[in-house]
C-alpha cells in the first residue's frame, strides 16, 4: 500500500493533501458531501454576506502587491502565540447547488505539535497535521495516516501547507512569498509593534490579504486563497478560480473565539494518536 501512495500522480496528491487540511473530510468523500446536503437544518444556515456577494468582491485585492511594511505589521496582529485555539464555521457554495455545504467544530494550533482540526457537525471527523504526517479520523473511529514524505512531490506539498498555517494562526508571513504571489489590501495601513493582545480598540482596520499559489498543481487545486481579519484573522476563503470569474466554487472558513494557553490533557493525547496507531497506506480515492 506504501507503493500505491508513492506511484500516486503529482496533481492528484496536492489535490488531496491541500483539501484534506484546509476543508477537512467533509470536502474529499463523496458520501460525506451527500450527507452533508441530507441535512436541511444546516444547508443554508451561517453563509455570510461575503460569500453571497461572490469572488468579484476580491478583484482589487488580487490587482495589487504586498509591500514588506505591511506585511510585518499583519505578522505581529496574526501572532497568537505559541499555542491558540478556537471554533470554526466552514460554509461551502458549489455553483451547481442553490444551498452551501456547512460544517463546523474546533480547531487547535501549537507551534510544535501542529494542527488539529474537529469537525462536529453534522458528523464528527477529526483530521491532524503533525510531523509531515496527515492523520483522519472518521465519524465510525477509523484512522488513517498519510505520510507527507512519501514522494519528493508529497514532501514538498507537506513543507507548503504547515507554512500556510504557520502564517494564519502563528503570524509567520515572511515563509509564505516562496510559494505564494501576496496581495494585500487595508482600510488604512496597520500600526506597528501591537501585538492582538496590544491592540483591542474596536475600530482596528479590516484587512484582506490574497495568496495565489506559485506552483501549477496547487493553483489546479485552489486557484486563490484570502485571509481576512482585523485585530485578528477573522476568515479563510478558498477561490476555485480567478476573482473575476462567475459563478465558481468558494468555500468561507469563519473563525471565532480565538483563545490560547497550554494545550490540555485531551488535547495532547489527540496529538499522540499516531503513535497508538498502526500506520495506514496512502489517501483513498
Amino acid at each position: 500500500m506504501s507503493a500505491l501512495f508513492t506511484n500516486w500522480p503529482r496533481a492528484k496528491w496536492s489535490q488531496w493533501f491541500c483539501q484534506s487540511l484546509l476543508l477537512s473530510c467533509t470536502l474529499l468523500l463523496g458520501s460525506v458531501q451527500a450527507q452533508s446536503l441530507a441535512d436541511s437544518n444546516l444547508n443554508g444556515a451561517n453563509l455570510t454576506d461575503s460569500t453571497l456577494r461572490g469572488a468579484s468582491q476580491y478583484q482589487t485585492l488580487f490587482a495589487q502587491g504586498a509591500d514588506n511594511a505591511a506585511l510585518l505589521a499583519l505578522s505581529q496582529k496574526l501572532n497568537l502565540g505559541e499555542t491558540v485555539r478556537g471554533h470554526f464555521v466552514q460554509s461551502r457554495q458549489l455553483k451547481v447547488l442553490k444551498k452551501p455545504l456547512v460544517s463546523q467544530g474546533q480547531f487547535v494550533f501549537d507551534k510544535a505539535q501542529g494542527l488539529i482540526w474537529q469537525q462536529l457537525s453534522p458528523f464528527e471527523s477529526l483530521l491532524i497535521l503533525k510531523d509531515k504526517q496527515l492523520i483522519q479520523k472518521d465519524s465510525q473511529g477509523r484512522v488513517q495516516i498519510s505520510q507527507a514524505d512519501a514522494s519528493a512531490s508529497a514532501a514538498a506539498m507537506g513543507d507548503l501547507l504547515p507554512s500556510l498555517v504557520n502564517a494564519m494562526l502563528g503570524g509567520d508571513i515572511s515563509g509564505l512569498s516562496a510559494n505564494f504571489e501576496l496581495h494585500f489590501f487595508a482600510q488604512e495601513p496597520l500600526a506597528q509593534g501591537k501585538s492582538p493582545q496590544q491592540d483591542s480598540s474596536s475600530s482596528s482596520a479590516n484587512w484582506q490579504l490574497g495568496l495565489t499559489p506559485k506552483d501549477p498543481l496547487m493553483k489546479k487545486a485552489i486557484a486563490n486563497m484570502v485571509l481576512e481579519g482585523s485585530d485578528t484573522l477573522h476568515a479563510l476563503v478558498l477561490l476555485s478560480a480567478n476573482p473575476s470569474v462567475s459563478p465558481q466554487d468558494i468555500t468561507r472558513i469563519d473563525f471565532s473565539e480565538l483563545r490560547q494557553g497550554p494545550l490540555s490533557e485531551a488535547e495532547l493525547a489527540q496529538y499522540a494518536i499516531s503513535q497508538t496507531t498502526p500506520k495506514d497506506a496512502g489517501p483513498r480515492e
